[in-house]
């Protein structure tokens, strides 16, 4: 579907207006950092002077930086927005890359950048939505409307930082102090935006409720609650206008069994006209045009309304009016994509047909037609793109189920069992392709938990081993970090009786030993034939991780010193017996230092002195003695969520877990995207509530729910 015009020209306009808002972003950040620095630390105080020093001399291109992302973020949202084919997700790449602690640590640090943006500015935002939805000819208000959300100027303002600021720490730092400000602006910039939009004689819509885009501010409530027993349906058919005038329900509180044939050919008729009528919905928000979408909201009504009167008695024309509210209710629901309406649609027929004659349908929530409802929106939650192929192909099978039972004269409760039962399979189906096409990722992700596994024991092993000894604190990082890496690496690609393994084993004993040699003539010359064969192994191993060059000539320039003063006759002294408390004491120190070295991403961007600055209101309260380690333990394969990950909300599936839940892979919205995360880094995102359930409520539920609010609000 082409932008609409009238959309098109008001985001041409904000971003032409973003060049002067940044410039006044940057003057503000600068006075804070300057104001907040002299109640700092020493060292704190050289951090923000470093930033303000940076923020001076690159003012130009920190503007630049967050013009061109904003613009190339929003450029993004209207391509999606435009059901473009090629529309990727902004920053998203093709190739798989490990997300560890360090990098989830950046989406934390925006995703609370933009909940303070979102908080300060969320009236003048909420406003400018209702004139967006318009724009956008959208009958309702919904976020999704505007494309100059929270989360992109927040993500510019990231990018912007990270052009000028060379640390991780800094850069968080900026983005914090920054944030504030731009949230200041953007309240104000919303509020004029609104104003120009109703001076140009623009109507807002109909401003029922904000449908929030799912994800676009994470829940203070992230923990997967059971669904409360349903709201029954027929309690909704008493609710419905006239329904005291008719008369109670039958007994049971569900609908009596009726006779379709006795209703006659006219009632017949009318149900396989709105059936045709329904095969051939255009979603809203479609390709379909407003004058389009109107006309064919007026057929619908029409044909519902020779369907009411066909019915007959005021009862059947009760249950047919609930029917219909609550799959109007299904199809309004923002959290269904449109591309998925026309089977929903579909089964509103068969639905009518079996509340006619089957109590059963209305009485409970859990009936197979409810329950294939309930799995069709939630697998469509994780496939918004309507161009993938994933999505077309479990399109095709929920267009043939509805078909199939819109086709029965008499659809029952085993028609629906079998089209559950189908769907389910072809769910898993999916799920077994999709981790077939991963298998090489699986394959790469197992060998790295066993790496990760036999690092940690080696650790420990070397750590006893040197526990006793007196040894420089860089050979005891050495020996416990790198070489681990070294022996773990040769176990996995020799084996651990190999050749090459043993060697470097041999070397553990062989350079311990000569860093604590004793002052003899044979010991010296021991260790001058060893020495040879000493400094070969280290750099084949070092190599073999490929250790950097720089690293490798410090450890060997430290060694060297170490063994000249060993050769050195008298140049030693012996060394001193180590207490028990000095023993336990090296070793604590020893596992201490082991836990930080060996991380891939080791720079963390959180900056720990500066963590009491975030806004007490953006961290998560009801959840806070929860366990995030539960949280992830309860992640089951097949599973979907919603994932804060490289700066925006995703969709995502959990397709594998490693054996000892070290490693985890997840689908992405986009096919053949796949996201692989660390343990630790879901359990930080699990922490700031940047994992939540795909679904809180199935989508029938959630009708229920709505149909029952609007029944009840006095007429």
């Amino acid at each position: 579907m082409p932008i609409a015009p009238l959309l098109q020209q008001f985001v041409d306009d904000e971003l032409a207006r973003a060049p002067a808002l940044i410039e006044r972003c940057v003057a503000g950040t600068l006075t804070l950092l300057r104001e907040t620095k002299d109640g700092l630390h020493s060292s704190e105080r050289a951090h923000h002077f470093a930033i303000v020093e940076l923020l001076q001399r690159q003012s130009a291109a920190y503007q630049r930086a967050f013009v061109d992302s904003l613009r190339n973020r929003v450029v993004e949202e209207l391509g999606q927005q435009a059901g473009a084919a090629d529309a990727a997700a902004p920053g998203a790449s093709s190739g798989l890359e490990l997300m560890d602690e360090s990098r989830v640590e950046v989406d934390i640090e925006i995703s609370r950048a933009m909940q303070l943006i979102d908080t300060t500015a969320e009236w003048e935002l909420r406003e400018l939505q209702t004139f967006t939805s318009t724009l956008m000819g959208q009958s309702h208000v919904s976020a999704e409307s505007n494309p100059l959300r929270p989360l992109h100027y927040a993500s510019a303002l990231w990018d912007a930082a990270a052009a000028i600021v060379p640390t991780h720490a800094q850069r968080a730092t900026l983005l914090r102090v920054s944030a504030g400000v731009a949230a200041g602006l953007l309240k104000n910039a919303w509020a004029a935006a609104t104003t120009r939009l109703e001076s140009k004689g623009i109507e807002p819509g109909v401003y029922r409720t904000v449908l929030l885009a799912p994800g676009s501010v994470p829940s203070r409530n992230a923990t997967l609650a059971p669904s409360p027993t349903p709201t029954p349906m027929a309690a909704l058919l008493a609710s419905l206008p006239g329904a005291r005038a008719a008369g109670k329900p039958a007994a049971g509180g569900g609908a009596a069994d009726i006779d379709l044939h006795a209703l006659g050919a006219e009632f017949e008729q009318a149900l396989k006209r709105l059936d045709e009528a329904l095969r051939h919905l255009a979603p809203a928000g479609g390709s379909a045009t407003a004058d389009g979408a109107a006309a064919q909201g007026k057929r619908l009504t029409a044909m519902r309304g020779a369907l009411l009167a066909s019915a007959g008695a005021s009862n059947d024309r009760q249950m047919i009016d609930l029917v219909t509210r609550l799959f109007d209710s299904m199809l309004a629901d923002s959290q269904l994509p449109a591309h998925f309406h026309a089977p929903i649609a579909r089964l509103q027929v068969p639905a009518m047909r079996m509340a006619m004659r089957d109590r059963e349908l209305l009485d409970s929530a859990t009936h197979p037609l409810w329950q294939m409802i309930d799995q069709i929106g939630l697998a469509a939650s994780g496939l918004p793109l309507a161009h993938d192929p994933r999505t077309a192909a479990l399109l095709e099978h929920c267009n043939e189920s509805a078909d199939e039972l819109a086709r029965l004269s008499a659809p029952d409760t085993l028609a629906c069992r079998r089209a559950l039962d189908r769907l389910d399979a072809f769910v898993n189906a999916q799920l077994r392709t999709q981790q077939a096409e991963a298998a090489p990722a699986i394959e790469n992700l197992q060998l790295a938990e066993r790496r990760e596994r036999l690092e940690q024991n080696l650790i420990q092993r070397l750590a006893d081993q040197m526990g006793p000894m007196q040894l420089t604190p860089g050979i005891r990082r050495f020996m416990s970090g790198t070489w681990a890496k070294v022996l773990a690496e040769a176990m996995l690609r020799f084996g651990e009786q190999g050749d090459e393994t043993r060697q470097y084993i041999k070397l553990v004993d062989e350079l311990l030993w000569s860093l604590r040699l004793p002052d003899h003539p044979q010991s010296r010359q021991r260790l001058i034939a060893l020495l040879p064969g000493i400094l070969q192994r280290l750099r084949a191993g070092m190599a073999l991780i490929a250790l950097p060059q720089p690293e490798q000539q410090a450890i060997l320039d430290e060694l060297m010193a170490i063994h000249t003063e060993a050769l050195r006759p008298g140049g030693r002294a012996a060394p001193a017996e180590l207490t028990p408390e000095q023993i336990v004491q090296r070793m604590r120190d020893e596992v201490t230092s082991t836990h930080s070295v060996p991380q891939a991403f080791s720079d963390s961007v959180i900056d720990i002195s500066s963590m009491e600055t975030v806004p007490a209101e953006l961290l998560p309260t009801e959840d806070a003695g929860a366990d995030p380690a539960q949280r992830v333990d309860g992640l089951r394969v097949g599973e979907r969520d919603r994932l804060f990950i490289q700066g925006r909300w995703q969709r995502v599936q959990l397709l594998w877990r490693s054996d000892q839940a070290l490693f985890f892979l997840f689908a992405g919205e986009t096919a053949g995207r796949r996201h692989s995360i660390t343990r630790r880094a879901l359990e930080k995102l699990v922490g700031a509530n940047l994992l939540l359930p795909a679904q809180t409520r199935p989508i029938v539920q959630r009708a229920i729910d709505r149909l029952g609010r609007e029944l009840a609000l006095p007429s």
